[in-house]
Order: structure tokens, then sequence, then C-alpha cells
């Protein structure tokens, strides 16, 4: 019997499985192929908190030691990133002394948009190989996991932080209450914790599971979220939802101590959950067959617009996201489908896509003015994706699975 990894309480109850699946960000070569691993991707409900997670959940040290996600590979992601800077700097008036820490900084995106307003920035990534990239683009970054020992230790080493944000990497952490315990221990006086993370109201709930996946241990309604804040000394004050990443919530939080006013909005989405479902087990039940009808008709729609253009025609996933990863898998999808997937990430180019073994390829190899099928695959970047294409081919024939399953036709 399973407790729940945000309230203590057990049992949690399994809702629905997607199988075993490679971690989303493991490209392989070729040559790796026969050694890929892959791991249970089942969800789980706490009825007691709402919170929805995984069990078994994979170490992190496997996923996140070396990463292949980078922020500033994508425009959506770099200007919305921007804006978060100066919203947040108007929200928690940020000054030229205020001390600024990022958990899962990546590539410090979001740091060196916030420099402009302080330059006492520092972030914390497990991943070496985009720490080094922060570093070298001069943003004091620093190679480690989060904790509330790391916490300890970094406080009595620089002292407290005025603002500590946390962008979709809360989520991401097995032991997340651990977590929010280290940022309670980092917060100055009056100071502000900010995260953002899927919201599974927004989400899940509407059939979007190619946002479950092994990183992803937990997807987050404002009810859970309380729950586990209460437990460390920290009370959210206030938030926001936002159309990030298919549908989040940015939250922000204060010491409980220091009794800080909340806003309305809080109670009001808490409201909205409540009527949505969100903390009723039942209310899940609808996902897994939700699941089961994307497994089907995904490939089904794919292959009738395949037979529907010329012989010949190139079929070409648009994004190797993880939520790509999942989708591809979810849907057994492989070379035979697709000829290969581009993206823009360096790291990931040349490689194979973990569990389907499809090629990913930069943007050159769409010919010009050819016809194309596509699956778009990052489908929460919509706009940003087929502009690209559009860049590309006079023609094109897009299925778009998600939000809602469609088919698009491109032309110039």
């Amino acid at each position: 019997m399973s407790a729940c990894a945000g309230c203590g309480a057990a049992p949690i109850v399994p809702v629905f499985s997607l199988g075993r699946m490679p971690p989303v960000n493991a490209f392989v070569t070729p040559a790796e192929v026969a050694c890929e691993e892959s791991f249970p991707l089942d969800v789980h409900f706490c009825p007691a908190c709402t919170l929805l997670q995984l069990y078994p959940t994979v170490a992190p040290l496997r996923l996140f030691a070396d990463y292949t996600y980078l922020s500033a590979t994508s425009r959506t992601t770099v200007a919305y990133l921007g804006r978060l800077a100066e919203a947040l700097a108007r929200k928690v008036a940020l000054t030229t002394s205020s001390k600024i820490l990022e958990i899962g900084s990546n590539d410090g995106t979001l740091l060196a948009a916030l420099r402009a307003f302080s330059p006492n920035v520092l972030g914390i990534d497990p991943a070496e190989n985009v720490a080094a990239r922060a570093n070298a683009d001069g943003i004091p970054t620093r190679v480690a996991f989060f904790s509330a020992a790391a916490a300890t230790a970094l406080r009595a080493e620089v002292g407290a932080f005025d603002l500590v944000a946390a962008l979709n990497v809360v989520a991401h952490t097995p032991d997340f209450v651990d977590l929010l315990a280290g940022v309670r221990a980092l917060l100055a006086p009056g100071g502000t914790f900010v995260m953002e993370c899927v919201h599974v109201m927004q989400t899940i709930l509407r059939g979007a599971i190619d946002t479950v996946y092994h990183e992803h241990v937990y997807c987050f309604s404002l009810h859970a979220l309380v729950r586990a804040y209460t437990r460390v000394g920290l009370v959210i004050v206030d938030v926001e939802t936002t159309p990030a990443q298919g549908g989040s919530l940015r939250v922000f939080a204060r010491v409980a101590a220091d009794k800080p006013a909340i806003a309305t909005s809080v109670d009001d989405l808490l409201r909205v959950e409540e009527e949505a479902g969100v903390t009723r087990l039942g209310t899940y039940a609808a996902v897994g067959q939700l699941a089961e009808t994307l497994r089907r008709e995904v490939p089904a729609r794919l292959r009738a617009l395949r037979g529907d253009a010329r012989l010949g025609c190139l079929v070409v996933g648009l994004g190797a996201s993880a939520r790509g990863v999942v989708l591809l898998n979810h849907c057994g999808l492989g070379p035979d489908d697709l000829d290969f997937v581009v993206d823009d990430t360096p790291l990931k180019q040349g490689k194979l896509i973990p569990g389907r073994h499809i090629p990913v390829h930069d943007w050159t190899h769409i010919p010009r003015d050819e016809e194309v099928v596509c699956l778009l695959l990052s489908w929460n970047y919509r706009d940003e994706v087929l502009a690209k294409l559009r860049a590309r081919t006079s023609r094109a024939r897009v299925l778009v699975p998600l939000p809602v399953l469609e088919e698009i036709t491109l032309e110039r």
C-alpha cells in the first residue's frame, strides 16, 4: 500500500496507465538501442489531497544528470520568459539589491531576463551539460539537485533570497515537499516564491495524456498544492492560470508566519476546481478512455493522410518534445509511419526518438516547396511550429492530435 507523496495519506488509487516507456529525454544512437531502458507510467490519485502522481517513480539522477531540453531553442519560450521576468519585477517590486534564485534554471534564459532588474541572480540545476551553457553565458549556475539540506547549506553560505522561482520543476521532483521546505528555508522576510506547473484541470481532465511522463511525477491541482504548502509553513497568496504547456498554474507563496494577505484568486480557483470534479476520484475514470481513443485514432488518421498524399510524400513529425515522445510511444508510431522528426534542439538532432527509433533532424531535412504530411507533436507550440513549416514548404497536410484531434492544410 503506497502513501501519497504530497500529504502522506494512504492508499493512493490507480486511475490509468500508459504502459512502459523509456524516459522522454533519453534519445539514443543506433548503437545504444539494445541498451534502452523502459519504465511503467502508472498514474495514481490521492483521495485525501487530490494529488495526481506517478507510482512507481524513476530515480532523478537517471533522468536529469544529462538533459536534452534547452529553453533558448524555442522563440516562444524565450519570449514567454522575457514577459514573465517583467511581470515578476512588477509584482514583487524587484530592485537592484534583490537576490534571486531559480531552481531548475536550465540554460539560464529566465535569469538572463531577470538580470535586467537585479544583477544578483543564481541558478541551480542538476544537468551538468545545460548548467555549463548557462555559466558560459555569464549566468552563475550550480550543478546540484535542490533539497532542504542543500537550501540550508546555501543560506549559510550566501544568505536568504527575495525571490525564488521554480518553473516546471516542482512537478519533476519526487520529494517535492522537501523541495518546498528548502524554499521556505531560503526566503527572506517578505520574500516570494513563484512556481509554474501544468494544471491537471486544463490538461489531464481534457485528455492531454501526453502531459504524463517519467520526469513529470505530478500533475497538480491548486487543492493539492495548498495542502503541501501548508505542511512546510508556506501559504499561497495568489494564483494565475496561463496557456503555457497546454494550461498551467502560476502560484505565488510567502512564509505563513508573516501572515500575508491572500488574493481572492485563490478561493476562486479552488471553487472552479471543485466544480470541474478535480477533487473526485470518479472524474479521472474517463481519462483512461480518452487515452485509448487517442491511441487508436491518431495512427488511423495519420495513415489515411499518407494514403491521400502523392506517392513518395514525406511524413514528418514536428517537434521531438517530451509530449511528442509520449504520443509516439503511446500510439505505437515508428519509422514505418514517420520518415523523421524535426526539432530545433542540437542535443536531439542526429539521434533517435526514445522507444520508437525515428530519426531526429533539423528543419532543413524538409525539402523546400514539396508537399509533406505532418504530425504536430509539439502542439502546445502550435503557432511557432506551423510558421516554421510554412517557411519550408508550399503545401502541407497536418494532423494535430491535441487538445482536439483535427486535420489542417497549409498552403502558400
